[in-house]
């Protein structure tokens, strides 16, 4: 029996993972201005706490930079709000999908307009999770 994915081929999540400017956990605790001797399980626990979306690449701990806000050292407070939105249906992968991909309400991406458009940002997820209902 061949293999389901075969090793020299990427895949749909490889292609994804490729196309979202990731960081590690070491340096987004650095970008969040944490010292810790264990940036991995920081990350870690922010991802259980819902506080900062994470994703695992080739076994490491790695998190899209497009949820940061730079200038103050912090994540967006509009990640929180969708995070506690997502029903567990949702991966991260899933949700980094939809934050990056262009948006009829947006004319781009929801991720590039964070901080700016947060409640239409969050109106807008609640939508795309709203099961269908037919009949």
């Amino acid at each position: 029996m061949p293999p389901e994915k075969p090793f020299d081929k990427p895949g749909v999540e490889d292609h994804l993972l490729a196309s979202i400017e990731l960081i590690d956990a070491s340096q987004a605790c650095a970008l969040l201005r944490l010292e810790t001797d264990d940036p991995e399980g920081t990350i870690q626990a922010m991802a259980r706490d819902n506080a900062v979306i994470a994703l695992v690449q080739n076994g490491k701990t790695m998190v899209p930079v497009f949820q940061f806000d730079t200038e103050n050292g912090r994540v967006f407070d509009v990640v929180r709000d969708i995070l506690a939105l997502r029903p567990a249906r949702v991966s991260n992968l899933r949700l980094c999908y939809w934050l990056t991909r262009a948006h009829v309400d947006f004319h781009c991406a929801p991720a590039q307009r964070f901080g700016k458009d947060d409640s239409a940002i969050v109106a807008a997820f609640a939508r795309y999770i709203e099961p269908d209902r037919h009949g």
